[in-house]
């Protein structure tokens, strides 16, 4: 059980006007007792109040925590003015969670925090960083770790909460399928986005305004650099949100006019500007374009590569140097297959390291290792890397490209029933949106 956001959430109605002290109370629970013990400028924060929410409080530390959590995540510079242009929306993204987990709460859904770890873990694995690397992270830039527990278990209660109410309640027939299926054969020779997305809802007609500037604050942070996955993360309406934004291929025509419009003029990786859909505002962003009829994508190829690292360092014999360099210079005249390179470099030195990779999707090396991955000949040396205590040499063994698949009707009845259930969650909180008594400060 996640027992200090629990702790906050079940205590007593605050009257913050009238009892000024039971509201710094609440608000001291809702960020722990470190925050007492970090100096004055920390506890004059926990005594600020950003936001009541149904007589439950939403702390200024609260607030700052979450913000630095973005900024440290998303990669936008943290400029004044960048603070300014999205803290209401962090603001009200926190409000959205505390009605989400007060009524997660009342329906007695719980997450354990073993389930909190496993998510995180697989939020770091986007970036290749374990649990422990993701907090030492966040400590070096002063979030607390429990800012993205508490996010992560407001996401986590939500979503059992939505699916135990309206899951069963969804149908997806085999003829909704069908016509999916249909027009993806039938427009499979047509040209297709790798798409990310972002979709800021609108909920009433009086909310249109505030939904078309945070969409517009939102596309000037993803042309800032802003990381989209953790955008989407943190803003997204949308059912890929929990894949940060990654709503995969798209066919062109499969969406919308405006959207399908706003795809064919950008170019790999620029960002739309906002869309407005029936559901809110859309951003896009281009990852990646296949043209019409190439059935075969190369970042959905395999390959198989080795590598070796020659010592090469400034304070080894100029002799040894020379003849290292030299051994390489006449070694890139010619192929050399797989198999042989351990061998080589042992012969050159064997202090040599080597290493092997086997059948990896392209798609899972870093993206700035992929161009020249992708330009390498089977059997051919790729171009020396200087690393720092050596040179890298890379051979590719084999390529293995994979002809484009159809989905599997059961990815589309995933996508349909994804889809039919965010529509209901975004209903429900709007509701609770509409029952609750929202103060702000």
């Amino acid at each position: 059980m996640h027992t200090k956001l629990l702790k906050n959430l079940r205590q007593g109605a605050l009257a913050a006007r009238d009892n000024a002290l039971r509201g710094l109370t609440l608000a001291i629970a809702s960020v722990g007792l470190a925050a007492l013990l970090s100096g004055p400028s920390s506890a004059q924060m926990v005594q600020k109040i950003a936001a009541i929410v149904n007589d439950s409080v939403i702390s200024g530390y609260d607030l700052e925590q979450r913000l630095g959590l973005v900024f440290a995540t998303a990669g936008v510079p943290r400029t004044p003015e960048n603070v300014e242009r999205i803290r209401p929306q962090i603001l009200r993204a926190l409000v959205d969670e505390r009605l989400q987990i007060q009524e997660a709460l009342d329906k007695n859904i719980d997450v354990d925090d073993a389930d909190i770890d496993q998510s995180i873990e697989r939020l770091g694995g986007r970036s290749n960083m374990s649990l422990e690397q993701i907090q030492e992270f966040l400590a070096s830039v002063n979030v607390n770790v429990d800012t993205l527990r508490n996010q992560v278990f407001a996401e986590l209660a939500w979503n059992e909460l939505v699916e135990s109410r309206f899951g069963p309640r969804v149908t997806v027939t085999d003829t909704e399928i069908d016509t999916v299926l249909e027009r993806i054969i039938n427009q499979s020779e047509m040209a297709s986005y790798l798409v990310s997305e972002v979709l800021v809802s609108v909920e009433t007609p009086e909310d249109e305004t505030r939904a078309r500037a945070a969409a517009a604050q939102l596309v000037d942070q993803l042309r800032q650099g802003g990381d989209i996955r953790a955008i989407a993360g943190q803003f997204s309406q949308a059912p890929t949100a929990a894949n940060g934004g990654d709503a995969g291929w798209i066919i062109d025509g499969q969406l919308s006019s405006a959207l399908n419009s706003s795809l064919r003029t950008l170019k790999i990786g620029e960002t739309s500007d906002p869309i407005r859909t029936v559901a809110g505002y859309h951003i896009l962003q281009l990852r990646d374009r296949r043209l019409s009829g190439d059935q075969m994508d190369p970042m959905d190829a395999t390959v198989t590569i080795e590598a070796i690292n020659i010592p090469f360092t400034e304070d080894m014999p100029r002799a040894k140097l020379e003849r290292t360099s030299a051994a390489i210079g006449e070694a890139l005249k010619t192929p050399m297959a797989c198999g042989e390179l351990e061998s080589f470099a042992m012969k050159l030195n064997p202090d040599s390291r080597f290493s092997r990779i086997e059948d990896r999707p392209m798609r899972a090396f870093p993206a700035p290792a992929r161009p020249a991955l992708m330009a390498l000949e089977v059997n051919r040396w790729g171009a020396p890397q200087r690393t720092p205590d050596g040179i890298e040499l890379v051979v590719l063994c084999n390529r293995n490209m994979v002809e484009r698949q159809l989905p599997s009707r059961n990815d589309i009845e995933n996508q349909l029933f994804n889809q039919e259930l965010a529509m209901m969650s975004r209903r429900y909180l709007r509701d609770l949106r509409r029952n609750a008594v929202v103060e702000m400060r």
